[in-house]
C-alpha cells in the first residue's frame, strides 16, 4: 500500500496536470493540455467559438495489409489561421486525432503505452469511433511544425500520423 502511495505521489510530481479518477482510470492526461502549460511547446490554441478560415477534411482508414492511415497526412496551414478539421473514421476500429508538438507527442505516446485504456477529452484531441465523424477547431498562431497522430497503442506504429507545417503568408511574386 505504501508503495502505491509513493508511486502516485511521484507521478503527481512528474506529471502535475494528471489526475486520475480511481474508479474509472480516466482523468486528465499529461501532455494533453500541454499547449496551456508554461515550459511546453506552444502549438496554438483551441478555436472553439471562433469563425474559421479553412476546413480540412481528414479521412481515417485501415488497409488490408494492416496499415492505419490519415488522408491527407501532410497539411500546410498559414500562420494565424483558424482551421476546422472534419475527421471521418471509415475504418473498422476506433481511432483518435491528437494534435501536438513532436516532443509532446513522443512523451505522450510512451504514457499511452503504459495506460492503454486512457481516453482523451481535451481541446487538442478528439476520439472518433468507427463509422463516425468528429470536429476539432484550432488556431495556429505561430510558425511551427506539428504532428497529428492516433495514440491508441499500436496505431501510430501502424502509420497513423501526419505532419502540419504552419508557415508565414507568402505574397505572390510580382512579374517583372
Amino acid at each position: 500500500m505504501n508503495f502505491l502511495i509513493i508511486c502516485t505521489a511521484a507521478l503527481m510530481l512528474v506529471f502535475p496536470a494528471f489526475s486520475v479518477n480511481a474508479s474509472s482510470g480516466k482523468g486528465q492526461q499529461p501532455h494533453a493540455r500541454a499547449f496551456e502549460l508554461p515550459g511546453h511547446d506552444a502549438i496554438g490554441k483551441p478555436g472553439v467559438g471562433s469563425s474559421f478560415d479553412r476546413t480540412i477534411e481528414i479521412s481515417i482508414r485501415e488497409t488490408e495489409s494492416g496499415y492505419m492511415l490519415f488522408e491527407p497526412d501532410a497539411i500546410q496551414i498559414e500562420k494565424g489561421s483558424v482551421v476546422r478539421f472534419l475527421i471521418g473514421n471509415t475504418g473498422a476500429l476506433d481511432h483518435e486525432f491528437f494534435l501536438g508538438s513532436f516532443d509532446e507527442i513522443a512523451k505522450h505516446q510512451q504514457w499511452m503505452r503504459e495506460h492503454p485504456d486512457m481516453q482523451h477529452d481535451r481541446a487538442n484531441s478528439v476520439s472518433i469511433p468507427r463509422g463516425q465523424n468528429a470536429e476539432l477547431i484550432w488556431e495556429f498562431s505561430d510558425m511551427m511544425n506539428l504532428e497529428f497522430v492516433c495514440l491508441i497503442p499500436g496505431h501510430r506504429e501502424a502509420g497513423m500520423w501526419g505532419v502540419i507545417i504552419v508557415h508565414d503568408h507568402l505574397a505572390p511574386k510580382s512579374k517583372g
